[in-house]
């Protein structure tokens, strides 16, 4: 059998083999769930506290029903690879927190309202993490509400609250079919978070249709 034949046959069964069913969600239904990794210096330098200012650039990990060889690229007859170099939809905000409150066991941080985006590209190999045009195409764009960051270390390390209120979207096409975020996530979403110094991982569920 020629090679390209081979080819062909193997993005046919990736094709066949991925669950693209993006069904709506209902109202508080888990719809996204996220991490990240570390990054270096300069994209998110180090920040001084008690205030902060920054990049929040997260990948997922859950969008609806999307099974992992649709959110992640890998090798054409091996299994995705799960992490943030290979992950196809990312989210991206910039954010500033300031303390509102403090006491001996809790320190109150307010991340102030702004906006966000999540990017889809097919190829995250092209990527410069350096290079935010490279970052994808922004299928979907938020404008972000107030949130409280509540840590327990002076922010090091804690939990946070935020709701994204969808603005707009567009379809983009995965394995020759076309999808639309709005689908999956309805008017928005509302995430629940657990940080603990660079890392940040957590889910969020719709907030309607």
């Amino acid at each position: 059998m020629k090679s390209a034949t081979i080819v062909l046959l193997g993005i046919l069964l990736l094709g066949a083999c991925a669950s693209l069913n993006a069904q709506p969600a209902g109202t508080s239904e888990t719809v996204l769930a996220y991490t990240n990794e570390r990054f270096v210096a300069p994209l998110t330098p180090p920040a001084p506290l008690p205030g902060f200012d920054g990049l929040c650039l997260i990948y997922y990990t859950m969008i609806g029903d999307f099974d992992t060889s649709t959110l992640f690229a890998g090798p054409l007859f091996g299994p995705p690879v799960v992490d943030r170099a290979h992950a196809r939809f990312i989210w991206v905000s910039d954010y500033t927190a300031q303390p509102l409150s403090g006491n001996e066991e809790f320190t109150t941080f307010m991340i102030a309202a702004g906006t966000a985006a999540i990017y889809y590209t097919e190829r995250p190999d092209l990527r410069d993490w350096k290079d935010r045009a490279t970052w994808g195409d922004p299928i979907a764009t938020f404008v972000r509400k107030a949130g409280v960051f509540l840590s327990r270390d002076g922010g090091v390390s804690g939990t946070f609250v935020s709701t994204a209120q969808l603005v707009s979207s567009k379809p983009f096409k995965l394995y020759g079919k076309t999808y639309n975020l709005k689908d999956v996530i309805g008017q928005g979403i509302t995430c629940f978070e657990t940080a603990v110094g660079d890392y940040e991982a957590g889910t969020c569920v719709a907030t309607g249709k």
